[in-house]
Protein backbone atom coordinates (compact mmCIF):
# COMPACT_ATOMS: atom_id res chain seq x y z
CA UNK A 1 0.00 0.00 0.00
CA UNK A 2 2.82 2.42 0.81
CA UNK A 3 4.50 1.73 -2.52
CA UNK A 4 1.20 2.32 -4.30
CA UNK A 5 0.82 5.69 -2.60
CA UNK A 6 4.36 6.66 -3.53
CA UNK A 7 3.67 5.65 -7.11
CA UNK A 8 0.67 7.97 -7.23
CA UNK A 9 2.76 10.84 -5.90
CA UNK A 10 5.41 10.23 -8.54
CA UNK A 11 2.78 10.00 -11.26
CA UNK A 12 1.23 13.30 -10.20
CA UNK A 13 4.64 14.96 -10.06
CA UNK A 14 5.55 13.65 -13.49
CA UNK A 15 2.33 15.00 -14.96
CA UNK A 16 2.99 18.40 -13.43
CA UNK A 17 6.47 18.48 -14.87
CA UNK A 18 5.17 17.37 -18.26
CA UNK A 19 2.83 20.35 -18.62
CA UNK A 20 5.17 22.83 -16.98
CA UNK A 21 3.22 23.43 -13.79
CA UNK A 22 5.01 24.56 -10.67
CA UNK A 23 4.62 21.91 -8.00
CA UNK A 24 5.00 24.19 -4.98
CA UNK A 25 1.78 24.51 -3.04
CA UNK A 26 0.04 21.71 -4.96
CA UNK A 27 -1.31 18.62 -3.29
CA UNK A 28 -1.90 15.42 -5.31
CA UNK A 29 -5.46 14.18 -5.62
CA UNK A 30 -6.56 11.48 -3.22
CA UNK A 31 -7.34 8.43 -5.33
CA UNK A 32 -10.19 7.43 -3.05
CA UNK A 33 -11.89 10.84 -3.18
CA UNK A 34 -14.32 11.80 -5.94
CA UNK A 35 -14.53 15.56 -6.23
CA UNK A 36 -16.41 17.93 -8.52
CA UNK A 37 -14.87 21.34 -9.13
CA UNK A 38 -17.11 24.03 -10.63
CA UNK A 39 -15.42 26.70 -12.74
CA UNK A 40 -17.22 29.71 -14.24
CA UNK A 41 -15.77 31.57 -17.21
CA UNK A 42 -16.87 34.07 -19.89
CA UNK A 43 -17.63 31.92 -22.92
CA UNK A 44 -17.71 34.76 -25.46
CA UNK A 45 -16.44 38.05 -24.11
CA UNK A 46 -12.98 37.67 -22.55
CA UNK A 47 -11.35 35.74 -25.40
CA UNK A 48 -11.20 37.00 -28.97
CA UNK A 49 -13.67 34.34 -30.10
CA UNK A 50 -15.98 31.86 -28.39
CA UNK A 51 -14.27 28.82 -29.94
CA UNK A 52 -10.89 29.99 -28.65
CA UNK A 53 -12.31 30.41 -25.16
CA UNK A 54 -13.64 26.85 -25.31
CA UNK A 55 -10.32 25.60 -26.66
CA UNK A 56 -8.28 27.24 -23.89
CA UNK A 57 -10.53 26.10 -21.06
CA UNK A 58 -10.56 22.57 -22.50
CA UNK A 59 -6.77 22.69 -22.59
CA UNK A 60 -6.56 23.71 -18.94
CA UNK A 61 -9.07 21.03 -17.99
CA UNK A 62 -7.03 18.37 -19.82
CA UNK A 63 -3.83 19.49 -18.09
CA UNK A 64 -5.56 19.47 -14.73
CA UNK A 65 -7.11 16.02 -15.09
CA UNK A 66 -3.72 14.55 -16.00
CA UNK A 67 -2.64 15.44 -12.49
CA UNK A 68 -5.99 14.95 -10.75
CA UNK A 69 -7.83 12.19 -12.64
CA UNK A 70 -10.36 11.75 -9.83
CA UNK A 71 -11.52 15.36 -9.91
CA UNK A 72 -14.37 16.19 -12.27
CA UNK A 73 -14.21 19.72 -13.66
CA UNK A 74 -17.66 21.11 -14.35
CA UNK A 75 -17.63 24.32 -16.37
CA UNK A 76 -20.24 27.06 -16.09
CA UNK A 77 -20.17 29.08 -19.30
CA UNK A 78 -21.12 32.76 -18.98
CA UNK A 79 -22.27 34.03 -22.40
CA UNK A 80 -22.87 37.59 -23.49
CA UNK A 81 -21.25 40.97 -23.03
CA UNK A 82 -19.05 42.29 -20.24
CA UNK A 83 -22.06 43.36 -18.21
CA UNK A 84 -23.83 40.07 -18.89
CA UNK A 85 -20.85 38.22 -17.39
CA UNK A 86 -20.84 40.50 -14.33
CA UNK A 87 -24.59 40.11 -13.79
CA UNK A 88 -24.53 36.33 -14.18
CA UNK A 89 -21.62 35.89 -11.77
CA UNK A 90 -23.33 38.16 -9.24
CA UNK A 91 -26.42 35.95 -9.36
CA UNK A 92 -24.36 32.77 -8.98
CA UNK A 93 -22.51 34.13 -5.97
CA UNK A 94 -25.69 34.97 -4.09
CA UNK A 95 -26.27 31.33 -3.19
CA UNK A 96 -23.73 28.87 -1.86
CA UNK A 97 -25.46 26.18 -3.93
CA UNK A 98 -24.67 27.98 -7.22
CA UNK A 99 -21.46 29.84 -6.37
CA UNK A 100 -18.57 28.49 -8.49
CA UNK A 101 -15.45 27.12 -6.82
CA UNK A 102 -13.28 29.04 -9.29
CA UNK A 103 -14.26 31.96 -11.52
CA UNK A 104 -12.59 34.14 -14.10
CA UNK A 105 -13.68 37.73 -13.57
CA UNK A 106 -12.86 41.27 -14.71
CA UNK A 107 -10.47 42.93 -12.28
CA UNK A 108 -12.82 45.89 -11.82
CA UNK A 109 -15.28 43.62 -9.96
CA UNK A 110 -12.86 41.96 -7.51
CA UNK A 111 -13.38 44.53 -4.78
CA UNK A 112 -17.15 44.39 -5.02
CA UNK A 113 -17.29 40.61 -4.72
CA UNK A 114 -14.56 40.28 -2.09
CA UNK A 115 -16.23 42.91 0.12
CA UNK A 116 -19.48 40.97 -0.25
CA UNK A 117 -17.82 37.88 1.18
CA UNK A 118 -18.00 35.90 -2.06
CA UNK A 119 -14.24 35.33 -2.49
CA UNK A 120 -11.67 33.45 -0.43
CA UNK A 121 -8.29 35.00 0.50
CA UNK A 122 -5.49 33.20 -1.33
CA UNK A 123 -2.51 34.41 0.71
CA UNK A 124 -1.53 31.06 2.20
CA UNK A 125 -1.49 29.36 -1.19
CA UNK A 126 0.47 32.11 -2.93
CA UNK A 127 3.29 31.99 -0.37
CA UNK A 128 4.66 28.93 -2.13
CA UNK A 129 3.78 30.01 -5.68
CA UNK A 130 6.64 30.53 -8.12
CA UNK A 131 4.63 32.34 -10.80
CA UNK A 132 3.03 34.91 -8.47
CA UNK A 133 6.50 36.08 -7.40
CA UNK A 134 7.21 36.90 -11.05
CA UNK A 135 4.21 39.22 -11.34
CA UNK A 136 5.20 42.92 -11.32
CA UNK A 137 4.13 44.59 -8.09
CA UNK A 138 1.35 46.51 -9.80
CA UNK A 139 -0.20 43.23 -10.98
CA UNK A 140 0.30 41.49 -7.64
CA UNK A 141 -1.76 44.25 -6.04
CA UNK A 142 -4.64 43.91 -8.49
CA UNK A 143 -6.67 41.60 -6.28
CA UNK A 144 -5.41 42.80 -2.90
CA UNK A 145 -7.69 44.37 -0.30
CA UNK A 146 -7.03 44.96 3.39
CA UNK A 147 -3.91 42.80 3.27
CA UNK A 148 -5.59 39.83 1.58
CA UNK A 149 -5.26 38.69 -2.04
CA UNK A 150 -8.62 37.57 -3.40
CA UNK A 151 -7.76 37.08 -7.09
CA UNK A 152 -4.73 36.57 -9.32
CA UNK A 153 -4.39 37.89 -12.84
CA UNK A 154 -4.24 35.66 -15.91
CA UNK A 155 -4.05 38.42 -18.53
CA UNK A 156 -3.83 42.24 -18.68
CA UNK A 157 -5.04 44.95 -21.04
CA UNK A 158 -3.35 48.30 -21.56
CA UNK A 159 -3.87 51.09 -24.08
CA UNK A 160 -2.09 53.01 -26.84
CA UNK A 161 -3.04 55.01 -29.90
CA UNK A 162 -3.64 52.99 -33.06
CA UNK A 163 -3.62 54.88 -36.37
CA UNK A 164 -3.90 54.26 -40.10
CA UNK A 165 -0.57 55.29 -41.62
CA UNK A 166 -2.00 55.59 -45.13
CA UNK A 167 -4.72 57.98 -44.01
CA UNK A 168 -2.27 60.02 -41.98
CA UNK A 169 -0.03 60.47 -45.01
CA UNK A 170 -3.01 61.58 -47.12
CA UNK A 171 -3.84 64.17 -44.44
CA UNK A 172 -0.25 65.46 -44.46
CA UNK A 173 0.64 64.05 -41.02
CA UNK A 174 4.23 62.73 -40.78
CA UNK A 175 4.56 58.97 -40.21
CA UNK A 176 5.65 57.42 -37.91
CA UNK A 177 3.45 59.61 -35.79
CA UNK A 178 4.71 60.54 -32.32
CA UNK A 179 2.23 62.85 -30.55
CA UNK A 180 3.62 64.53 -27.45
CA UNK A 181 0.51 66.41 -26.27
CA UNK A 182 -3.24 65.89 -26.21
CA UNK A 183 -3.54 68.78 -28.64
CA UNK A 184 -1.45 66.78 -31.13
CA UNK A 185 -4.24 64.17 -31.12
CA UNK A 186 -6.92 66.81 -31.68
CA UNK A 187 -4.90 68.43 -34.48
CA UNK A 188 -4.38 65.09 -36.24
CA UNK A 189 -8.11 64.32 -36.01
CA UNK A 190 -8.97 67.74 -37.45
CA UNK A 191 -6.62 67.20 -40.41
CA UNK A 192 -8.13 63.76 -41.02
CA UNK A 193 -11.65 65.21 -40.99
CA UNK A 194 -10.68 67.84 -43.56
CA UNK A 195 -8.78 65.49 -45.87
CA UNK A 196 -11.02 62.43 -45.50
CA UNK A 197 -14.57 63.62 -44.69
CA UNK A 198 -16.09 60.13 -44.96
CA UNK A 199 -13.78 58.68 -42.30
CA UNK A 200 -14.26 58.79 -38.53
CA UNK A 201 -11.15 60.65 -37.33
CA UNK A 202 -10.96 59.31 -33.77
CA UNK A 203 -12.58 56.45 -31.87
CA UNK A 204 -12.88 57.57 -28.27
CA UNK A 205 -15.07 55.36 -26.10
CA UNK A 206 -17.90 57.20 -24.37
CA UNK A 207 -21.16 56.33 -22.66
CA UNK A 208 -22.12 53.37 -20.49
CA UNK A 209 -22.49 50.63 -23.10
CA UNK A 210 -19.14 48.95 -22.44
CA UNK A 211 -19.03 49.44 -18.67
CA UNK A 212 -15.60 49.50 -17.07
CA UNK A 213 -13.98 48.33 -20.32
CA UNK A 214 -15.13 51.49 -22.05
CA UNK A 215 -13.33 53.59 -19.45
CA UNK A 216 -10.26 51.34 -19.58
CA UNK A 217 -9.96 52.13 -23.29
CA UNK A 218 -11.25 55.67 -22.94
CA UNK A 219 -11.24 58.52 -20.49
CA UNK A 220 -9.28 56.79 -17.73
CA UNK A 221 -6.17 56.93 -19.91
CA UNK A 222 -6.41 60.72 -19.86
CA UNK A 223 -7.18 60.95 -16.16
CA UNK A 224 -4.17 58.81 -15.16
CA UNK A 225 -2.04 60.89 -17.52
CA UNK A 226 -3.17 64.19 -16.02
CA UNK A 227 -1.67 66.43 -13.33
CA UNK A 228 -3.95 64.74 -10.75
CA UNK A 229 -4.10 61.09 -11.83
CA UNK A 230 -5.90 59.77 -8.76
CA UNK A 231 -9.26 58.02 -9.24
CA UNK A 232 -9.39 56.48 -5.78
CA UNK A 233 -7.45 57.82 -2.79
CA UNK A 234 -5.37 55.63 -0.49
CA UNK A 235 -8.11 56.00 2.11
CA UNK A 236 -10.61 54.49 -0.33
CA UNK A 237 -12.53 57.61 -1.35
CA UNK A 238 -13.56 58.02 -4.97
CA UNK A 239 -12.50 61.27 -6.60
CA UNK A 240 -15.44 63.12 -8.14
CA UNK A 241 -13.70 66.40 -9.01
CA UNK A 242 -10.08 67.27 -9.75
CA UNK A 243 -8.03 69.25 -12.26
CA UNK A 244 -7.23 65.95 -13.99
CA UNK A 245 -10.85 64.90 -14.36
CA UNK A 246 -11.75 68.35 -15.69
CA UNK A 247 -8.85 68.22 -18.16
CA UNK A 248 -9.88 64.77 -19.38
CA UNK A 249 -13.50 65.87 -19.78
CA UNK A 250 -12.20 68.93 -21.61
CA UNK A 251 -10.48 66.68 -24.12
CA UNK A 252 -13.75 64.83 -24.69
CA UNK A 253 -15.59 68.10 -25.10
CA UNK A 254 -13.21 69.20 -27.87
CA UNK A 255 -13.43 65.88 -29.71
CA UNK A 256 -17.22 65.73 -29.85
CA UNK A 257 -17.87 69.47 -30.21
CA UNK A 258 -15.68 69.42 -33.33
CA UNK A 259 -17.37 66.30 -34.75
CA UNK A 260 -14.18 64.25 -34.55
CA UNK A 261 -15.63 61.18 -32.82
CA UNK A 262 -17.89 58.28 -33.74
CA UNK A 263 -21.68 58.34 -33.75
CA UNK A 264 -23.92 57.85 -30.74
CA UNK A 265 -25.31 54.55 -32.06
CA UNK A 266 -21.79 53.15 -32.51
CA UNK A 267 -20.41 54.30 -29.18
CA UNK A 268 -23.43 53.25 -27.12
CA UNK A 269 -23.29 49.70 -28.45
CA UNK A 270 -22.10 46.84 -26.18
CA UNK A 271 -19.60 46.08 -28.96
CA UNK A 272 -18.05 49.54 -28.87
CA UNK A 273 -14.66 48.30 -27.64
CA UNK A 274 -14.30 45.85 -30.53
CA UNK A 275 -16.01 47.66 -33.43
CA UNK A 276 -12.82 49.63 -34.30
CA UNK A 277 -11.19 46.37 -35.47
CA UNK A 278 -13.60 46.10 -38.42
CA UNK A 279 -13.78 49.86 -39.00
CA UNK A 280 -10.01 50.04 -39.40
CA UNK A 281 -10.02 47.13 -41.86
CA UNK A 282 -12.82 48.61 -43.96
CA UNK A 283 -11.14 52.02 -44.15
CA UNK A 284 -13.77 53.85 -42.10
CA UNK A 285 -11.62 54.83 -39.12
CA UNK A 286 -8.32 56.70 -38.90
CA UNK A 287 -7.33 56.57 -35.23
CA UNK A 288 -8.42 55.03 -31.93
CA UNK A 289 -7.49 54.91 -28.28
CA UNK A 290 -7.10 51.17 -28.59
CA UNK A 291 -6.07 48.09 -26.66
CA UNK A 292 -3.41 45.42 -26.97
CA UNK A 293 -5.86 42.88 -28.40
CA UNK A 294 -6.19 44.74 -31.71
CA UNK A 295 -3.11 43.21 -33.36
CA UNK A 296 -3.95 39.63 -32.46
CA UNK A 297 -7.50 39.96 -33.79
CA UNK A 298 -6.13 40.82 -37.24
CA UNK A 299 -4.01 37.66 -37.46
CA UNK A 300 -5.11 34.70 -39.55
CA UNK A 301 -5.24 32.57 -36.40
CA UNK A 302 -7.81 34.77 -34.63
CA UNK A 303 -9.53 36.17 -37.72
CA UNK A 304 -11.76 38.66 -35.92
CA UNK A 305 -11.42 40.05 -38.56
CA UNK A 306 -8.44 38.72 -40.53
CA UNK A 307 -6.52 41.62 -42.03
CA UNK A 308 -3.10 40.64 -43.42
CA UNK A 309 -2.44 44.26 -44.45
CA UNK A 310 -2.72 45.48 -40.86
CA UNK A 311 1.00 45.32 -40.13
CA UNK A 312 1.78 47.50 -43.13
CA UNK A 313 -1.20 49.81 -42.61
CA UNK A 314 -1.55 50.31 -38.87
CA UNK A 315 0.84 52.21 -36.64
CA UNK A 316 0.90 52.21 -32.86
CA UNK A 317 2.21 54.90 -30.53
CA UNK A 318 2.03 55.78 -26.87
CA UNK A 319 -0.72 58.04 -25.55
CA UNK A 320 1.04 61.20 -24.28
CA UNK A 321 0.36 62.45 -20.79
CA UNK A 322 -1.06 65.92 -20.22
CA UNK A 323 2.32 67.48 -19.43
CA UNK A 324 3.93 66.07 -22.57
CA UNK A 325 6.69 64.42 -20.55
CA UNK A 326 5.84 60.77 -21.17
CA UNK A 327 3.10 58.29 -21.95
CA UNK A 328 0.05 57.15 -20.00
CA UNK A 329 -2.07 54.05 -19.99
CA UNK A 330 -4.62 52.30 -17.83
CA UNK A 331 -4.17 48.70 -16.75
CA UNK A 332 -6.83 46.09 -16.01
CA UNK A 333 -7.50 42.52 -16.92
CA UNK A 334 -9.08 39.22 -16.04
CA UNK A 335 -8.43 37.34 -12.84
CA UNK A 336 -9.00 33.94 -11.28
CA UNK A 337 -10.56 33.71 -7.83
CA UNK A 338 -11.70 31.02 -5.39
CA UNK A 339 -15.26 31.16 -4.10
CA UNK A 340 -15.59 31.52 -0.34
CA UNK A 341 -17.96 28.52 -0.25
CA UNK A 342 -15.66 26.21 -2.24
CA UNK A 343 -15.77 22.83 -0.43
CA UNK A 344 -12.17 22.07 -1.42
CA UNK A 345 -10.27 25.37 -1.56
CA UNK A 346 -6.93 23.61 -1.99
CA UNK A 347 -8.17 21.85 -5.11
CA UNK A 348 -9.60 25.11 -6.43
CA UNK A 349 -6.17 26.67 -6.02
CA UNK A 350 -4.59 23.66 -7.71
CA UNK A 351 -6.76 24.37 -10.74
CA UNK A 352 -5.63 28.00 -10.79
CA UNK A 353 -2.03 26.86 -10.51
CA UNK A 354 -2.44 24.71 -13.62
CA UNK A 355 -4.05 27.60 -15.49
CA UNK A 356 -0.99 29.70 -14.65
CA UNK A 357 1.43 27.28 -16.37
CA UNK A 358 3.65 29.18 -18.87
CA UNK A 359 2.08 27.67 -22.00
CA UNK A 360 -1.44 28.31 -20.73
CA UNK A 361 -0.66 31.95 -19.86
CA UNK A 362 0.93 32.65 -23.24
CA UNK A 363 -1.86 30.89 -25.14
CA UNK A 364 -4.38 32.95 -23.16
CA UNK A 365 -2.48 36.15 -23.95
CA UNK A 366 -2.43 35.34 -27.67
CA UNK A 367 -5.97 34.01 -27.95
CA UNK A 368 -7.63 36.59 -25.71
CA UNK A 369 -5.51 39.60 -26.64
CA UNK A 370 -3.76 40.10 -23.32
CA UNK A 371 -0.33 40.90 -21.99
CA UNK A 372 0.68 37.93 -19.81
CA UNK A 373 1.11 38.85 -16.12
CA UNK A 374 4.51 37.14 -15.78
CA UNK A 375 7.12 39.67 -16.89
CA UNK A 376 9.57 37.09 -18.24
CA UNK A 377 6.92 36.02 -20.79
CA UNK A 378 6.84 39.45 -22.45
CA UNK A 379 9.90 38.77 -24.60
CA UNK A 380 9.33 35.07 -25.38
CA UNK A 381 8.95 34.37 -29.14
CA UNK A 382 5.76 32.38 -28.51
CA UNK A 383 4.22 35.67 -27.42
CA UNK A 384 6.05 38.38 -29.41
CA UNK A 385 5.88 36.47 -32.73
CA UNK A 386 2.15 35.86 -32.51
CA UNK A 387 1.13 39.40 -33.47
CA UNK A 388 4.24 41.42 -34.30
CA UNK A 389 4.94 44.20 -33.63
CA UNK A 390 1.88 44.83 -31.45
CA UNK A 391 2.34 42.22 -28.72
CA UNK A 392 5.86 43.36 -27.91
CA UNK A 393 4.95 47.03 -28.12
CA UNK A 394 2.02 46.85 -25.73
CA UNK A 395 4.08 44.76 -23.29
CA UNK A 396 6.61 47.61 -23.13
CA UNK A 397 3.84 49.99 -22.06
CA UNK A 398 2.70 47.90 -19.12
CA UNK A 399 5.34 49.06 -16.59
CA UNK A 400 4.20 52.66 -17.19
CA UNK A 401 0.51 51.82 -16.89
CA UNK A 402 -1.71 52.68 -13.94
CA UNK A 403 -3.87 50.00 -12.37
CA UNK A 404 -7.60 50.62 -12.60
CA UNK A 405 -9.31 50.66 -9.18
CA UNK A 406 -10.87 47.37 -8.19
CA UNK A 407 -12.72 48.43 -5.03
CA UNK A 408 -16.42 47.93 -4.48
CA UNK A 409 -17.13 51.66 -5.00
CA UNK A 410 -15.51 51.74 -8.42
CA UNK A 411 -18.63 50.35 -10.11
CA UNK A 412 -20.62 53.46 -9.18
CA UNK A 413 -17.74 55.68 -10.32
CA UNK A 414 -17.70 53.85 -13.68
CA UNK A 415 -21.41 54.35 -14.24
CA UNK A 416 -21.22 58.03 -13.34
CA UNK A 417 -18.25 58.69 -15.62
CA UNK A 418 -19.91 56.75 -18.45
CA UNK A 419 -22.97 58.95 -18.17
CA UNK A 420 -20.80 62.07 -18.16
CA UNK A 421 -18.81 61.15 -21.28
CA UNK A 422 -22.01 60.06 -23.00
CA UNK A 423 -23.42 63.58 -22.66
CA UNK A 424 -20.81 64.94 -25.08
CA UNK A 425 -21.88 62.39 -27.70
CA UNK A 426 -25.60 62.99 -27.21
CA UNK A 427 -25.24 66.77 -27.18
CA UNK A 428 -21.96 68.19 -28.55
CA UNK A 429 -22.79 71.53 -26.90
CA UNK A 430 -22.45 69.96 -23.42
CA UNK A 431 -19.96 71.87 -21.29
CA UNK A 432 -17.32 70.40 -19.00
CA UNK A 433 -19.18 71.84 -16.01
CA UNK A 434 -22.40 70.10 -17.02
CA UNK A 435 -20.69 66.76 -17.53
CA UNK A 436 -18.79 67.09 -14.26
CA UNK A 437 -21.98 67.93 -12.38
CA UNK A 438 -23.75 64.86 -13.80
CA UNK A 439 -20.81 62.67 -12.84
CA UNK A 440 -20.36 64.09 -9.34
CA UNK A 441 -24.06 63.98 -8.51
CA UNK A 442 -24.48 60.38 -9.61
CA UNK A 443 -21.46 59.01 -7.74
CA UNK A 444 -22.24 60.99 -4.59
CA UNK A 445 -25.87 59.85 -4.56
CA UNK A 446 -24.80 56.24 -4.96
CA UNK A 447 -21.96 56.20 -2.42
CA UNK A 448 -22.72 59.04 -0.02
CA UNK A 449 -20.71 62.17 0.82
CA UNK A 450 -18.33 60.31 3.11
CA UNK A 451 -17.16 58.01 0.30
CA UNK A 452 -16.18 60.72 -2.21
CA UNK A 453 -13.71 63.55 -2.31
CA UNK A 454 -12.48 66.44 -4.46
CA UNK A 455 -8.87 67.22 -5.25
CA UNK A 456 -7.40 70.63 -5.99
Amino acid sequence: MKNTGLSKLITAGAAMALIGVATAGILPANASTKTTLTVAYPSVYAFDTGPLAAKWWSQVKADFTKIYPNVKVQYIALPGSYQDVVNKLSLLYRSSSTAPDVAEMPSAQIGLWSSSGYLLPMNKYLKTSSWFKDFPKVIQSEGKFNGNIYAVNDGENDSELMYNKTMFKKAGIPVPWKPTTWQDIISAAQKIKKALPNVTPLWLNAGTGSGANGLLQGINNFIVGSSTPTIETKSGKMVVDSPGIKAALGFYQKVYADGLGASESALFSPNAVTDPLTLFKTGKLAMAVGSNYYGGNWTKFINAPYWPQAVATMGVTGLPNEAGTGIASTLAGWDLAIGSHAPDAQMAYNFINVAQAPKNLIDAANWAGWVPPVESDWTLPAYTNFAPPYNADFAKVLPSATETPTSANYSAWVQGMGEATGLFVQNPKTTVSQALSTFENYVTQQLGNSAVTKLK
